[in-house]
């Protein structure tokens, strides 16, 4: 059994300089002053968004300086700042392009901290942000089209392999060898379980999707893709619902068998606290209707389960280390194959995947055999 793990680094290889962070941040500014910029989609003011990211910008001179810790509340934070200072202190001329646009979702939350910033601004403005980027890089569907630039050999690498996962949100190479593709960060043809009428969610007395219209012109940004700055906090955005449907199902159980559990869900119907009384509503219609769950749109089960060999291409490790975690983790992997673009990458993944054996290639090799 062979799986393949594939990130960004095939969409700049063959879609070239736009899809590179630069290229979206930069189209990212400039998409604003655009006429079908999604501007009553975006829950911030786009102009504020822009002032933002330069202020974010000048924080992170300072963020680099010793300090910068006590702003940190979690220890995600304080290992994300610890990687981001190791990354960027190297540059002596460092430019807003430079910094990963996913890293400006931790520098948004250290200033926040910093600044006292809280929900519901925090939340709208985190949202707006996220919006932002996601529609550069869905780049007017310019990113769904990049397959046809695919070289026709490429068909043979990509059929060496049992199972194909990406981070990519676009279909490019499941439009390419017309095969089930796993979406590990979700993808923008794949809508959130929130924007699903019918969903375990939208059930619920506060259904968020009532009077909500959804503008298909602009599908990707009703997507499930994750966007954010840790692994952990990816990781737990695609376990929610696994993790949701689980506690539901015990206090479904407990309810029917437990006369002290049934009591105490009682108690919490019609409760001031909205979290609490959801919590009832969703246990009382786990019973009425067994069959209904939440919605889980990431492969994570899949990932996990994967046997004998592996190859990575085209990924960074300095983001998405919950996906080396689930790698490293799993004991029926013998080995596995690593494309690096930089040889400075080979000493991470080695600390990452410590419990593998692991055999490390040039990618632009790769890429130049499949020309």
């Amino acid at each position: 059994m062979r799986s393949l793990v594939v990130g960004n680094g095939i969409n700049i290889q063959f879609g070239g300089y736009e899809n590179t962070n630069e290229s979206i941040l930069i189209r990212a500014i400039k998409s604003v002053k655009e006429d079908d910029f999604p501007r009553n989609l975006i829950t911030a003011d786009t102009d504020d968004i822009i002032s933002l990211i330069g202020h974010l910008f000048l924080e992170v001179q300072l963020l680099l300086k010793d300090g910068y810790e006590k702003y940190t509340i979690s220890s995600d934070e304080k290992d994300g700042l610890k990687d981001l200072k190791l990354r960027y202190l190297k540059y002596r001329n460092l430019k807003l392009t430079d910094i990963g646009f996913e890293d400006y979702y931790l520098i948004y939350d250290l200033f926040c901290h910093k600044k006292n910033i809280n929900n519901p601004e925090k939340f709208h403005v985190r949202e707006g942000l996220k919006s932002f980027f996601l529609h550069s890089i869905y780049n007017k569907g310019k990113v769904n089209k990049i397959h046809k630039k695919y070289s026709r050999k490429l068909t043979d690498f990509f059929l060496e392999f049992n199972n194909i996962f990406t981070t990519n949100y676009d279909k490019n190479i499941e439009s390419f060898i017309n095969r089930k593709v796993h979406y590990l960060h979700g993808a923008f043809h794949i809508k959130a379980d929130i924007y699903n009428p019918d969903s375990f969610r939208n059930k619920l007395s506060d259904n968020p999707m009532k009077d909500y219209d959804i503008e298909n012109n602009y599908y990707y940004l009703y997507s499930n893709a994750l966007t954010t700055y840790s692994g952990y906090s990816k990781n737990f955005s695609i376990n929610m619902a696994g993790t949701a449907n689980i506690a539901v199902e015990k206090f479904a159980m407990g309810y029917i068998s437990n006369p002290t559990v049934k009591k105490d869900v009682d108690s919490w119907k019609g409760d001031k606290n909205i979290i609490v009384n959801n919590l009832y509503e969703s246990i009382m219609l786990k019973i009425n209707n067994p069959e209904l769950k939440f919605e889980e749109n990431y492969p994570i089960s899949d990932f996990i389960t994967i046997e004998d060999e592996f190859s990575i291409v085209g990924l960074s490790p300095n983001n998405d280390t919950h996906i080396f975690d689930m790698l490293n983790n799993n004991d029926k992997l013998k080995s596995g194959d690593f494309y690096y673009y930089n040889k400075n990458e080979i000493n991470t993944v080695n600390k990452l995947l410590s419990n593998i054996s692991m055999n490390y290639y040039d990618v632009k090799e790769l890429w130049g055999k499949y020309k």
